[in-house]
């Protein structure tokens, strides 16, 4: 009994100081210089908007010129809009040469944001094929290991329980190690990289007509074998299930931003960050169970959400 309340006692005075620990915030916005990536909507465009407010130079990178206007329009001087592809060189070398000019000499970046991402396909991994799992890794993993300086990648609680697509599950553990691997590596310098990983959260990427069309079609281009074995109705299946799963995304994407912010905020940020009540309780926690206990469990949640819709 003794060992139970002596372990209680621990786990709350853990909690307690990692509490303390984010109270300590950095001072003086005005010179530190942050680069955002994915900033055409989403978790990146409100993240951009808070960092103006606080007083924080922002370098914002827009994969789209409607992105780039409408940042544009309702952002102060203080945040300069540049074009940003991650998966080209090209563009990548393009962004670096703008921030090299614009940061005042004897300055650095402060912090670096790696959210641009995608979602890939969605069906059966043996469905998708190695032109998709490419694309997802181009801009999910390989775009954010061009990066220097105070990193802060947007993972996802899928980087640590594949209970999604390959593509995007395999991109994402990938980030995980990478950024796992580097943390180690830098903090000899007093360089942090610190994983935000959120569950299901609506976002411009569910992209839902495209998503659709992106499953029938992966599924008519696959061996007939692959097509008989998962049967005619796949693609309306799987659309199901994914239709049932996004019914069910937080839609409060602030809660990513307050977590991505704190990162840049926070003078002893978290390492990671869990974001929403889904990875907290559900998806997190399968990870530390055995791997027969993951898997009834998911495939319990999927065919739930399939028969909701009709499966």
């Amino acid at each position: 009994m003794i060992w139970v309340i002596v372990l209680l006692l621990l786990v709350l005075l853990y909690l307690l100081v990692d509490r303390l620990l984010r109270v300590f915030k950095i001072g003086n916005h005005s010179n530190k210089y942050v680069f955002v990536t994915g900033c055409d909507s989403g978790f990146g465009r409100e993240l951009v908007l808070r960092l103006d407010k606080l007083g924080f130079p922002v370098f914002a990178a827009c994969y789209t010129d409607e992105g780039r206007q409408t940042l544009t329009q309702v952002c102060s001087s203080r945040v300069q809009v540049i074009p940003f592809d991650v998966t080209k060189e090209e563009s990548i070398q393009a962004a670096l040469d703008t921030v090299r000019q614009k940061l005042p000499s004897e300055t650095s970046l402060w912090a670096v944001v790696n959210n641009a991402g995608v979602i890939g396909q969605v069906v059966a991994a043996e469905i998708c094929n190695k032109k998709e799992y490419q694309f997802c890794s181009d801009v999910n993993l390989f775009g954010p290991i061009e990066s220097k300086g105070r990193l802060i990648n947007l993972t996802s609680c899928m980087g640590r329980c594949a209970a999604e697509a390959g593509p995007y599950c395999v991109s994402k553990f990938g980030l995980e190690a990478f950024s796992d691997v580097l943390r180690r590596e830098v903090a000899q310098f007093g360089i942090k990289v610190c994983l935000v990983e959120p569950g299901y959260t609506e976002t411009a990427l569910f992209h839902v007509d495209e998503l659709h069309k992106g499953i029938r079609e992966a599924f008519q281009r696959s061996d007939p074998e692959i097509q008989e074995a998962y049967g005619k109705n796949y693609p309306d299946y799987v659309i199901a299930v994914l239709t049932a799963k996004l019914e069910r995304c937080s839609s409060r994407i602030e809660k990513v931003v307050d977590a991505l912010l704190g990162a840049i905020v926070c003078k002893y940020p978290r390492p990671r960050t869990v974001v929403g009540y889904d990875a907290k309780f559900l998806f997190i926690p399968l990870t530390f169970l055995p791997e027969w206990v993951g898997d009834t469990v998911l495939l319990a949640y999927e065919k739930r959400m399939a028969k909701e819709k009709g499966f």
